[in-house]
């Protein structure tokens, strides 16, 4: 019986489990059938209050949105609220697994009901697309904290109950829908149609078309970067579709125009795949109207840029950055050549850059055609933009700034792209003289700037200065004026040529150097600029004394024509005297010109009176600052005994003397010009009794005296022999001599003022007479002209001089014992003076008879050059008795 009694209980309890099951699969089977008749009748929202979107859960409860919790002050706009156990996956899967059920089951097969009220959701309700578009939110309280991750952190706390935070996750509702992919579609559509609408819309009273203004961003954002793209032909068809409506009211609308510029530059984004391009012709050809080629990306692009240029920059953008073939490539850049000539200068930068980007690397005559477009490019006021000065740029960037953009996007492109330069190269070398572009020049400075390309292009600069294909007159159209477009290439390659030809054996490169240098301080203001320039010509003088004449020369002739380009010239160099005076140190290893070039420059830069009173530094001769160094040294040479040292005192007392005497007379000559009174003006006593002419004079008589021997105990000291002081009377003529060919060189120079030059003329005219010129004595009667000047010999006394040593010359009757001769009357006239040559040769004095003979020369030049009317003299017709001898 126990047995029994066991085993009843046991059938007892196996009858139960067996009811039970047969009782849940009943209430399951009652479940199914229930919710079957429940989704007949869903729509899109349903469905998603099924997977756990509280938004739209509460709208099918009637109105009660009691289970809704809005944020109240939130940091960053949510949009739809989701059930605290879901989480972005996971609403996505249900959402997939749901829509495959009911379309599964027969409720709505391919889900039509669904998409259509999806379609509508998006185009009627904004303010249900808008939340939608936003980030999707849960809120977190004390009952379901198990829900959520530790690395959840709160956006916000609700007030009035720290419990409940608002957890705001990354996804928004719109993007769950697009990686569904029955929803994707139908979803893209109508988020692309919107945007025609949303562009349209105006702003009404209440304000709700101004909340709406963010859509559109909202939209791009959610749309881009997708997985994968179900239907790419029905997205490209609707976005060529959105491009042109609203290309049709963008130049009147500006919003509409906005949107424009965001779906452009989007594009890529969106239709990342390379079947979104371009429209399958096998889709529908029936009509056989090439509407397939009217409707594809890349014609749509290029219609719209065709239409308003100012879309130019951001079609180039988009086109650059979708996946093209070879093929499409070619198009795209022949398309660019195009517009290349005729853009207007703010597009050059993006042309020129997509051109160096897509320009297809195996095919050579299109990358031929680049480079030939690329050198008809002119830097400064091109053909094709006669207006530059108006600014059209979208940007309202101006045109350097465009220029200066577009030569970095072509050294950038010329670094990485080897094709393109070496078609570059092999043009301009093919190129023959007479026949470059301005446009070769930078453009080959633009391939300089990559350390890879520097020896060819410096190869190729030498070869066509030296043959004369590259010319000072090309590189002056082709640099000059466009300083600020140029400053990429200024220590990158522009200095480095410029160095490099000025250091060449070739005259013609050499010369071409001095041009370069000379555009690159002119135009590149920048002082940091000009010290690079500065600094590389002192190197180029200092590292090329005693070696490289030519080299030196060059040099100084830069500065000398940074000096002429007037007041603006020494201004600018002012700043630089530091690194100026160091060439001080290398005058003993230079030639005449050179020291003459270098005080001029130093003198030049060293400031005029008006700045140098202005700063504080000088006195009122004008000298300071700068000057007084240069004066220190030009003291210490002329002290010094050597003719070498004194050359250099000289050659800087003159051109001290030519500086300050230059700047009179513009300070005179622009006086002129504006035509002030004339009680303004001082004349020539006042100008003479200014402080600056009364310091030049008595510099040239300081140096001038220094130049005379000096008699001193020493000289008459027995110890003193006589070789000693025939060195040291040589020595001193030659110092004079010297400075009277200085101040013969200055005259000659023309930038000595009249008051400089009348006093110069009274000085030494007195002493030439003195020295150099005798006088017959003024006797009546004629008699026959003969070669000597004795009075008792019947020959014309006329010709008897008044000095009687002279006389006594003449007659062989002086110490010296052998007669002499007047000679040299080429135009037989009656002549009034003599040269006295051979009383200088035979005098006694020593002094006399060394150092004079050494100054005729040059004294005779320097009357001479005084009394020319080529440089400002009345005539020579107060030397004319000594020219005819």
């Amino acid at each position: 019986m126990s047995s029994n009694s066991r085993k009843r209980p046991l059938e007892s309890d196996t009858n139960k489990e067996n009811n039970g099951i047969t009782t849940s699969r009943a209430t399951q089977a009652q479940d199914l059938k229930r919710r079957q008749i429940q989704q007949a009748s869903w729509g899109f929202k349903e469905a998603l209050a099924e997977c756990g979107v509280v938004e739209f859960a509460s709208e099918n409860t009637n109105g009660n949105n009691n289970d809704v919790v809005a944020p109240t002050k939130s940091i960053t706009e949510v949009g739809c609220q989701i059930d605290a156990s879901s989480t972005p996956s996971a609403l996505r899967s249900s959402i997939n697994a749901l829509l495959e059920e009911m379309s599964k089951n027969g409720i709505d097969p391919k889900n039509e009901r669904v998409l259509a009220d999806l379609a509508e959701i998006i185009s009627t309700n904004d303010e249900m697309a808008r939340k939608m578009l936003l980030p999707l939110y849960r809120v977190r309280t004390s009952d379901n904290q198990n829900c959520f991750s530790q690395f959840s952190q709160p956006e916000e706390t609700m007030d009035g109950d720290d419990d409940n935070e608002i957890i705001v996750e990354s996804s928004s509702l719109v993007k769950i829908l697009l990686r569904v992919d029955v929803l994707q579609s139908t979803l893209l559509t109508a988020l692309v149609q919107k945007l025609p609408e949303l562009a349209a819309s105006d702003d009404d009273d209440d304000g709700s078309s101004s909340m709406n203004n963010d859509v559109p961003r909202l939209i791009f954002s959610n749309i881009r970067w997708l997985d994968h793209i179900v239907d790419t032909s029905a997205l490209t068809m609707t976005f060529v579709e959105c491009l042109t409506v609203l290309a049709s009211s963008s130049s009147s609308c500006e919003k509409t125009r906005q949107i424009l510029l965001d779906a452009i530059s989007t594009l890529p984004d969106i239709l990342n795949d390379y079947n979104a391009l371009v429209v399958s012709n096998n889709d529908d050809d029936d009509d056989g109207n090439g509407e397939d080629g009217q409707s594809s990306i890349l014609a749509t692009l290029q219609h719209l840029r065709v239409e308003d240029p100012s879309l130019l920059i951001p079609c180039l953008d988009a086109v650059g950055s979708l996946p093209l073939t070879d093929s499409q490539f070619e198009d795209v850049t022949r398309d660019a050549l195009e517009a290349l000539a005729n853009v207007e200068r703010w597009a050059l930068p993006a042309l020129t850059t997509f051109l160096m980007n897509n320009c297809p690397q195996g095919s050579s005559s299109l990358t031929n055609e680049v480079i030939e477009e690329i050198r008809k490019l002119p830097l400064g006021k091109g053909n094709y933009d006669d207006d530059y000065a108006m600014d059209t740029s979208p940007n309202g960037g101006g045109r350097d700034d465009s220029e200066a953009v577009m030569i970095e996007s072509l050294s950038r492109g010329f670094a990485h792209r080897s094709d393109l330069t070496s078609a570059l190269l092999k043009a301009i070398k093919e190129t023959t003289p007479g026949n470059h572009l301005p446009a070769d020049i930078w453009l080959l400075a633009c391939v300089a700037t990559a350390n890879h390309h520097k020896a060819k292009v410096k190869s190729i600069i030498r070869s066509k200065a030296n043959n004369g294909g590259f010319t000072s007159q090309l590189l002056r159209q082709s640099l000059s004026g466009n300083g600020t477009a140029l400053t990429s290439l200024f220590s990158t390659s522009l200095c480095e040529m410029a160095d490099g030809l000025l250091r060449s054996s070739d005259n013609a490169a050499c010369e071409l150097g001095v041009t370069l240098y000379e555009i690159l301080f002119e135009d590149f203001k920048d002082p940091m600029q000009r010290s690079d320039v500065v600094s590389s010509l002192v190197t180029h003088i200092c590292s090329g004394v005693g070696v490289k004449e030519a080299e030196v020369d060059a040099a100084m002739r830069v500065f000398s024509c940074i000096i002429d380009k007037g007041n603006d010239g020494p201004r600018a160099l002012r700043s630089f005297n530091p690194l100026l005076l160091g060439m001080l140190e290398f005058l003993h290893q230079m030639t005449t010109s050179q020291v003459r070039r270098l005080f001029l420059l130093l003198f030049a830069a060293g400031g005029d009176k008006n700045d140098e009173m202005a700063n504080g530094l000088g006195d009122s001769s004008g000298v300071g600052g700068a000057c007084d160094d240069i004066q220190i040294v030009i003291e210490k040479n002329l002290s010094h005994g050597q003719i070498s040292n004194k050359r250099i005192g000289i050659i800087g007392t003159v051109a001290y003397a030519v500086t300050r005497s230059a700047e009179l007379l513009d300070q005179q000559n622009s006086m002129e010009v504006e035509e002030t009174d004339a009680t303004c003006m001082p004349g020539g006593a006042a100008v003479a009794s200014l402080p600056i002419v009364k310091d030049i004079t008595e510099k040239i008589e300081k140096a001038y005296s220094k130049c005379q021997p000096v008699v001193s105990k020493s000289a008459l000291d027995t110890n003193m022999t006589e070789s000693n002081m025939v060195t040291t009377s040589n020595s001193s003529g030659s110092a004079a001599a010297f400075m009277l060919d200085e101040l013969c060189h200055a005259v000659q120079g023309g930038r000595l003022i009249s008051e400089i030059r009348d006093w110069l003329d009274e000085k030494y005219q007195l002493e030439f007479e003195e020295m150099f010129v005798g006088d017959f004595e003024e006797t009546e009667g004629a008699g026959q002209k003969g070669s000597k000047g004795a009075k008792d010999d019947g020959l014309d006394p006329q010709q008897i001089p008044t000095d009687l040593q002279d006389l006594a010359i003449l007659n062989g009757t002086s110490d010296f014992g052998l007669p002499g001769e007047l000679r040299f009357n080429i135009q037989d006239a009656e002549s009034h003076v003599y040269v006295k040559i051979l009383p200088i040769l035979s005098s006694l004095t020593r002094n006399n008879r060394e150092m004079l003979i050494q100054q005729l020369c040059p004294m005779f030049r320097l009357m001479a050059s005084l009394s020319d009317e080529r440089y400002g003299g009345d005539g020579l017709s107060e030397i004319d008795a000594m020219l005819e001898w």
